[in-house]
């Protein structure tokens, strides 16, 4: 009677395991094909997304006299974000000449060591009861890096040079050096500096530090104290150093300047996009919620010890594995508070990147708990899979059309030939062609639509000819997301011929 149960234990068993073998192997495929896409994006020499001209643009300027200007006049250039990207990228210059391609290559490693960060994570995680056990968690752990890699939002700002992955990369270093210390002093402190290192790559990854933190409070009070000290000095020692040299107008730029328009149609922009990685996000909740639970007391005594409100003592006692599931669900729960800011205006799926990070390390430590259930860990497995299998292999065509590289560097060309600045959407083919960006078009465009930036001298510079000829990325009359309606109507009425140059590209020329 007892075999029955045993054989079909055995039998699910072998199916999960069969389907962990298969589950890898597809994520190897769509990693191949996502380093593919950072290969190819390396030596694209033009624009994939709006914002890399103005980071290119920005990172030229930093270290110099006009990084974080607290000027308004043109050229008017906003640095929304601190400095760590820029000097990284402008350090890989070493390894890639080429600004652009060092920027993305900064990225695409960052995306590399969040993956490594995740499996490290899980692996820490896993309790590992005996050798089989532990094989299956290794696998799982494997898993839960790749499975970062194929994720639609992280694939596409790894192929470009932005700051997200490198603030991502640097917290999520930390929450690993943090749970591998479980509480100690200087391990705390290592990772405390590592997720400082991530605010001063972009000023809005706090939730890994305050995780890290609050976990190595609990577990050590007057190292984490001591520990948070130290990182503090640091941290406040470069805000002062940045301050001063900017004359204030760091804060000015990261904070006073960062500043956008609520409004809750702005979430689809965020949402639609990573339609592929819905069922993953469903997980991700499921594999929170699981930990959670499993972090609670089960036997007698720790159901006492919660009775009299001394929970605390449990993480006081805790092991490495509870250290690290502690600080994943907590920084995975306040990631989660943070997507409140999907509703501003400026709001894109980069905003879920660091939600989506750690909730595949939940997704691993679900996995691994589940090794040994018989179908349960099936059909996790089973649902990953079918995930998989809703994604692209390549996001970016290869091979490029060659058309439309000459047609960009035709572009360039031209815009390199002319005497005067040019104004353009697309601020790569600028940067490209030696010419500097005079202004960032979104966020004047924001700016001055909340009385935070005169436009007056932008309108004047166009409506006197200032520009050999200006370039947009839509020709809707009226204002746009790019253009105020005094910007737009000054435009059409100095540069009122149109030349549509490509699908997604017009060029505003002067009469002749």
């Amino acid at each position: 009677m007892r075999s029955g149960p045993r054989l079909e234990r055995g039998i699910a068993d072998w199916i999960g395991l069969l389907l962990l073998g298969t589950l890898l192997t597809l994520l190897s495929v769509h990693t191949a094909g996502v380093i593919l896409d950072f290969i190819a994006s390396i030596r694209y020499p033009f624009q994939w997304d709006y914002g890399e001209g103005i980071v290119w643009q920005q990172a030229v300027l930093i270290p110099g006299p006009c990084m974080y200007s607290n000027s308004q006049a043109l050229p008017f250039i906003v640095f929304h974000y601190p400095p760590l990207y820029y000097l990284l990228a402008r350090a890989a210059l070493w390894f890639q000449p080429d600004f652009l391609s060092a920027g993305r290559l900064v990225s695409s490693l960052s995306a590399g060591l969040i993956a490594i960060s995740v499996a490290g994570l899980v692996w820490i995680s896993a309790r590992r009861p005996g050798w089989p056990i532990a094989r299956a968690e290794f696998a799982i752990a494997l898993a839960a890096g790749l499975l970062v890699l194929c994720l639609h939002a992280v694939r596409n700002w790894g192929i470009l040079m932005r700051v997200d992955m490198a603030a991502i990369a640097f917290g999520m270093m930390g929450l690993v050096v943090g749970a591998w210390a479980n509480g100690r002093f200087w391990g705390t402190a290592i990772a405390l500096l590592l997720c400082v290192a991530s605010v001063f790559t972009k000023q809005t990854q706090l939730p890994v530090g305050v995780a890290v933190y609050v976990v190595a409070q609990l577990r050590n009070p007057r190292g984490a104290l001591g520990a948070a000290a130290l990182a503090g000095i640091f941290g406040l020692g470069a805000l002062g150093l940045m301050q001063g040299l900017t004359e204030g107008g760091f804060l000015h730029n990261i904070i006073g300047y960062n500043i956008n328009n609520f409004a809750p149609r702005h979430a689809y922009w965020v949402f639609w996009p990573e339609r592929s990685s819905l069922p993953f996000m469903a997980l991700m909740l499921t594999a929170g919620g699981v930990t959670l639970l499993g972090l609670y007391p089960q036997n007698r005594i720790d159901s006492r010890l919660r009775a009299t409100g001394q929970l605390l003592l449990r993480f006081r006692l805790a092991d490495r594995a509870t250290t690290a599931r502690a600080m994943l669900l907590l920084h995975f729960t306040l990631a989660s508070l943070m997507l409140f800011t999907v509703l501003k205006s400026g709001a894109y799926f980069n905003y879920l990147l660091d939600w989506l990070c750690v909730g595949c390390g939940l997704v691993g430590v679900l996995l691994c708990d589940l090794v040994g259930t018989g179908w349960r860990f099936s059909l996790v497995t089973a649902l990953l899979i079918l995930g998989l299998l809703n994604l692209p292999f390549r996001e970016i065509p290869e091979p490029i059309p060659q058309h439309e590289l000459e047609r960009q560097a035709a572009l360039v060309r031209r815009i390199g030939a002319t005497e005067k600045p040019v104004a353009s959407e697309n601020m790569t083919l600028l940067m490209r062609a030696g010419k500097p960006v005079i202004f960032e078009p979104a966020i004047v465009t924001e700016l001055a639509s909340l009385g935070r930036w005169d436009q007056a001298p932008l309108v004047n510079m166009i409506r006197s000819g200032g520009f050999a000829f200006m370039i947009t990325t839509e020709n809707a009359p009226g204002g746009s997301f790019h253009r105020t309606p005094a910007v737009d109507a000054a435009m059409r009425e100095v540069y009122p011929q149109v030349e549509q140059f490509a699908p997604e590209l017009w060029l505003h020329l002067p009469l002749r």
